[in-house]
């Protein structure tokens, strides 16, 4: 006898599937990303969405131009504080992070930006940094800091972000990053907020104006080369490229300068006293390294001396007596030849060694 065999059935089970979806939500202002995951889960199973959103006042504030100032002339430009709004407007926590791409790359390496938890509603220049913010560079963007890592479901940060230039790069340049705010779910699971910024580091360029007779420090006969006087004319129409502007570069975290004029080239030449004796010519030179008496010759501190907006300028080097230095023009006649000299004390204005020692400067835009 043959038996039939037949399918078993265990009653009451039944296979069933829902396809659940989980939505990561990342906007700066109206720009979204999604990122979006599915599963099998039992019908039971609810649909849950979570999204991180980046305020579009916040990473591309950033946007600036650095420049290094002169003091007692201009305050330095060089930092940038923006107020950032991260945003978990899900149900899901997400652990924080923060990247970058895009820009040049050499300046973005220059450029520091800090992270830190914001302790009220506002991030300025004057707000200090808090003990736990990490740092990094645009081209290396920090962590989040520890009590900003992470967010639970609904919950909203503020950040502060500063970016800051030490002002002692020898070109200028432009770089525009993108920095990204991600949002993750566990290892396999990101979401982004990203924004970009220009960022561009500048030189100051200023006339040097005789106080005196209010006429211009310029190159003899508009020339570049080695060995060029300096001497006074008559003021021009301001540009950064003529040979009546310049920049003052300062000599690493000393309180001297090298003095730059804007028909040269970033590489140079100098204002420099041809050498350390009482009287001696002042003209352009090749940029010399180094402590020895050809680099000193060209280094120059700016003292505020007299009158508020009247300064001397200082020769590093000492004379060959040991007297202190100062730029001298003791004439107000066209062409006459920028020496050096002994300082002198008078700060009363209207008299010889002052009026001969004192300058002030107009900026060039």
């Amino acid at each position: 006898m043959t038996r039939e065999r037949g399918l078993s059935r265990i009653p009451g089970l039944r296979a069933s599937a829902v396809i659940a979806a989980v939505v990561l939500v990342v906007g700066i202002g109206s720009t979204a990303s999604f990122a979006a995951w599915t599963g099998t889960t039992a019908k039971s199973a609810s649909v849950t969405a979570a999204s991180t959103a980046l305020t579009s006042s916040g990473i591309s504030g950033l946007a600036a131009t650095y420049k290094p100032g002169l003091p007692g002339v201009t305050a330095s430009a060089l930092t940038d504080t923006v107020l950032v709004t991260v945003a978990n407007t899900g149900t899901t926590p997400l652990a924080y992070g923060i990247t970058s791409s895009g820009g040049d790359a050499t300046l973005n390496g220059q450029i520091t930006l800090q992270v830190w938890k914001a302790a009220g509603t506002t991030c300025a220049a004057a707000t200090a940094v808090a003990a736990n913010a990490t740092s990094g560079t645009l081209a290396a963007p920090p962590a989040m800091p520890s009590d900003a890592a992470s967010a639970a479901a609904g919950a909203t940060l503020t950040l502060c972000m500063r970016t800051t230039s030490a002002g002692t790069y020898t070109t200028t340049g432009t770089t525009s990053p993108t920095v990204t705010v991600t949002g993750t779910v566990g290892t396999s699971w990101t979401a982004s907020a990203a924004a970009s910024f220009t960022q561009v580091t500048a030189f100051n360029w200023y006339q040097v104006v005789h106080a005196l007779s209010d006429k211009c420090m310029d190159s003899n006969g508009g020339g570049v080369a080695t060995g060029t006087t300096l001497i006074l004319y008559p003021c021009k129409a301001l540009s950064t490229t003529s040979n009546q502007s310049f920049r003052f570069a300062q000599v690493g975290a000393t309180a001297y300068y090298r003095i730059y004029i804007g028909a040269g080239t970033t590489s140079g030449p100098v204002v420099a006293a041809n050498n350390n004796v009482i009287g001696t010519a002042v003209s352009l030179q090749p940029v010399t390294l180094g402590d020895v008496a050809a680099s000193n010759n060209q280094q120059w501190m700016v003292v505020a001396h007299g009158t508020a907006g009247d300064f001397r300028l200082v020769l590093k080097n000492p004379s060959n007596l040991g007297a202190t230095l100062c730029l001298n023009m003791p004439s107000s006649t066209d062409v006459t030849g920028f020496t050096v000299t002994a300082c002198g004390t008078n700060a009363t204005p209207g008299t010889t060694v002052y009026n001969s020692q004192h300058f002030n400067f107009t900026e060039v835009p």
